[in-house]
């Protein structure tokens, strides 16, 4: 690392950053944290061009008009500059983080730098032992208390070419979705989740909102393996694209997830 390079920790979410620049400054160091935006786990990334993304998400998945989208491409410039030496935080098992990470090694183009991974590491809190299957809900004690900080280590370069081929074979592919399987991130079609919301939906009107989140919390904690997370955005887009096609029955004037009732179709079934 040259000796003017700005050592900086780098993470995915204003969330995520928010929190380890506490746990950081907790611990003494005062290093600057940047948060990368745009989920990088849905949507086109052949290339992952905003403007792409944005018009291909309003196009298919028809967001809550009240979710501010925007992929600002500013921290990105930053965490990548030659200037400054990253050390980057991530969690594997959470499929958004991953993707960004990918993205982030693809951009370094072999340049070095340090990596700080959560992946299967096991840390007491107040509720007993805990394996994070996302960095987004490790609390700021729960980073300290873990050692994480300590975990540091160089990202090699021959873990660095196999991450960026890897994001370069997810780019050539281009699907709607990528999960996480096996450890690895991988390719998903659009209609990935629809068996789940239509199972996760009751026979009685409830707010789409509500619907979600139980869907977010079943594949957060009841699946196998937990920790399957995906955006509410995607839900919501297939919500409306399962109504479009009769598979749910939906109603409200819209246009956010509030906004919208829905419940399995009542064809067929007895009174």
């Amino acid at each position: 690392m040259p000796d003017e390079a700005e050592v900086i920790h780098v993470a995915w979410g204003a969330s995520r950053a928010d929190t380890i620049r506490d746990a950081l400054r907790s611990q003494g160091d005062e290093a600057r944290v940047i948060a990368l935006s745009g989920d990088l786990n849905f949507g086109p990334i052949n290339p992952p061009d905003p403007d792409v993304r944005h018009a291909w998400l309003r196009a298919v998945l028809r967001p809550d008009p009240y979710v501010d989208q925007r992929e600002a491409e500013e921290p990105w410039m930053e965490a990548t500059s030659t200037r400054v030496h990253p050390v980057y935080w991530v969690c594997m098992s959470d499929a958004t983080e991953h993707a960004s990470f990918l993205e982030f090694a693809f951009r370094m183009n072999g340049r070095p730098f340090d990596i700080i991974d959560a992946t299967a590491l096991d840390f007491v809190t107040r509720d007993g032992v805990r394996r994070p299957w996302s960095l987004g809900i490790m609390r700021r004690e729960d980073i300290i208390a873990s050692r994480l900080r300590d975990r540091r280590r160089v990202f090699s370069r021959s873990e660095c070419n196999a991450a960026a081929a890897r994001w370069a074979a997810l780019r050539s592919e281009d699907a709607p979705l990528r999960i996480v399987r096996n450890g690895r991130l991988v390719s998903a079609p659009l209609t990935h989740y629809d068996a789940v919301l239509i199972a996760q939906a009751a026979t009685d009107w409830e707010v789409a909102a509500r619907v979600i989140g139980r869907i977010l919390h079943h594949l957060a904690v009841e699946v196998d393996p937990p920790g399957q997370g995906v955006s509410d955005i995607v839900l919501f887009g297939r919500i409306q694209a399962l109504g479009d096609a009769g598979n749910l029955e939906i109603k409200g004037p819209g246009p956010g997830m509030r906004d919208y009732e829905i419940r399995k179709p009542t064809a067929g079934l007895t009174a």
